[in-house]
């Protein structure tokens, strides 16, 4: 199940993540890597990075995803927790290398990792009246 999120995530290229500010002012804006860490879906960001800093000040997060191809999204809502384990952000930079231009290494304090931990995904589609589609908790 974990893996479908992944997949569709990596097929969009970019999806979107929604937090609130200080003022909670919603904020969104793109993102391009996911990957699974302990069985839930994980993205990494920096922390010297505004969405650090409103998701560790509220860590409820929604992440939505269009593809145009099937006129499919999806929503993922739900509570983040971050990790700052080596291997997290091991993996982080095997999944995409590019990522070692900006952190240079998984040592590196600035990179961390979060994943969503208690929450859920909703597939919908704009051709279907079946809203959701199919949800997966997470």
């Amino acid at each position: 199940m974990m893996e479908e999120i992944i997949d569709f995530l990596n097929k969009c290229r970019t999806f979107y993540v929604g937090t609130a500010d200080e003022n909670n002012h919603p904020k969104v804006r793109p993102f391009g890597f996911v990957m699974e860490w302990s069985g839930k879906p994980a993205f990494c960001t920096g922390t010297m990075k505004s969405v650090y800093r409103q998701l560790q000040r509220n860590p409820y997060v929604e992440i939505c995803a269009f593809m145009p191809e099937t006129m499919q999204w999806m929503r993922i809502s739900g509570k983040v927790k971050f990790t700052d384990e080596i291997a997290a952000r091991r993996k982080v930079l095997e999944v995409m290398p590019d990522l070692k231009k900006i952190y240079k290494s998984e040592e590196n304090p600035l990179l961390t990792c979060f994943y969503i931990d208690e929450g859920e995904a909703a597939f919908y589609s704009f051709t279907s009246m079946n809203e959701p589609a199919k949800v997966i908790k997470i």
